[in-house]
Order: structure tokens, then C-alpha cells, then sequence
């Protein structure tokens, strides 16, 4: 199986191949430079492996939220290298990434994710995992930082929010995390990992989730 993964939700320019399970990667975290490291990225890593697209088996992508502009640039690319080589694409979460990201396997099941989204808000979301799948609980939304949503119970934090908001967050909420990995950076590594366990859509059925109706960056 040789897949390829784009990710373009926030400020880290992440692609990914996987051929039969050995993954190369390049990623590389600088604002606004998403249009000029996207394609030179997967010409890299394709050339590494020796393959062309056309030898693709499916594509997977990052559908947000996250940056207006920087998700249209890899849904626009993913839609249209799906749609030049007839290729499934596997839409993933942003928050389920980063969830996957800051989780440990042996510990509290739940993770809650939460990014800054700018404009004084967060995006934020609960995710479980089984056997790799990441599981929503709940819905995604897009809020201030003092409506964080509730775990309920045991949990981990992770996400650029706990750094950039840090007091505004509910410190009922925050106080009872088992641990908080603000650090975390999207990835398409583990894009790969989630992708495997998301249905495929055809090329033009890829819609992005912004969350917000007025979009600015």
C-alpha cells in the first residue's frame, strides 16, 4: 500500500509517504510558507522512494480546522492530485491528530485537544481511542478559551491553546488534566495512522471544516 499525506491545518508544512509501511517524512513549522514547501515536499519525498503519483494508492489530508488559507492549500492540492490520478482521499480531523499526537497509550484514555485559532478563540474537541481509531466525543468547536469542553473524568491535554491562552483556560478543567503536552505540532505521520481508520471519499466530495463562519487568516 503506498500512501501519501498532506497536512496544512495550522503554521507546520507536514507531508508524508508511506510505502508498505515504511514512512518518510518532511515537515518543516514557518507561517505562510505552505504554497512554497507543499509540492517541493512531496517532489522530495516521491523521488526518494523512486515512485510517481500515478503509483499511489490513496491520499490522506488534514480537513480542519484550522487556518483558512493554509487548509485550502492542501485540500486544494489533495483534491487536485486525487483527481488527476483517480486517487480515494482519507479526510482526517485536525484535532484528532493533535489528540493522537499528545496522547499516551498507557495512560487516561481521553485527550482533549485544543489549538489556538486566533481572534481570541480555540478549537478544541474530545477524542478517545480504540485500536488506533480516533473516536469523537462529542462534537468539534470552535470557542473562547473559557468554554473549554469538559473531559468529565481522567484526561490528558494537548495542544497549542494550553501555551498561548494559558490563564483564560478553566482552571476546573485544566487543574484536572493528568498532564498537558502544549508542545505538540501537526504531523503527517500520524495523519497516516488515523487515516487508515477513516473511510475514503472520492476527490470531489473533499469538504474542509473551518468551524468558523467568518474567516480571516
Amino acid at each position: 500500500m503506498k500512501r501519501l499525506a498532506i497536512e496544512t491545518a495550522f503554521e507546520t508544512c507536514s507531508v508524508a509517504l508511506d510505502i508498505d509501511g515504511e514512512v518518510r517524512a518532511r515537515s518543516r513549522t514557518e507561517p505562510r510558507a505552505h504554497g512554497r514547501l507543499l509540492l517541493p515536499f512531496v517532489d522530495e519525498l516521491l523521488a526518494e522512494a523512486g515512485i510517481v503519483l500515478g503509483e499511489l494508492d490513496a491520499l490522506v489530508v488534514d480537513r480542519g480546522p484550522g487556518s483558512f488559507t493554509s487548509l485550502r492549500i492542501g485540500l486544494g492540492v489533495a483534491q487536485g492530485l486525487a483527481m488527476a490520478h483517480d486517487l480515494p482521499v482519507h479526510p482526517v480531523s485536525s484535532l484528532a491528530m493533535i489528540a493522537a499526537a499528545g496522547r499516551d497509550p498507557d495512560g487516561p484514555g481521553p485527550v482533549l485537544a485544543a489549538m489556538d485559532a486566533r481572534m481570541g478563540e480555540v478549537y478544541a474537541a474530545i477524542y478517545r481511542f480504540d485500536d488506533g481509531r480516533a473516536e469523537l466525543q462529542g462534537r468539534e468547536v470552535l470557542c473562547a478559551p473559557g468554554d473549554l469542553p469538559d473531559p468529565g473524568g481522567p484526561a490528558r491535554g494537548a495542544g497549542s491553546a494550553f501555551e498561548v491562552h494559558g490563564d483564560r483556560l478553566p482552571a476546573s478543567i485544566v487543574g484536572e488534566l493528568a498532564s498537558i503536552r502544549a508542545d505538540v505540532r501537526p504531523d503527517a505521520g500520524v495523519l497516516l495512522q488515523l487515516g487508515a481508520h477513516v473511510e475514503p471519499v472520492a476527490a470531489h466530495e473533499l469538504v474542509p471544516v473551518y468551524l468558523r463562519d467568518r474567516v480571516t487568516h
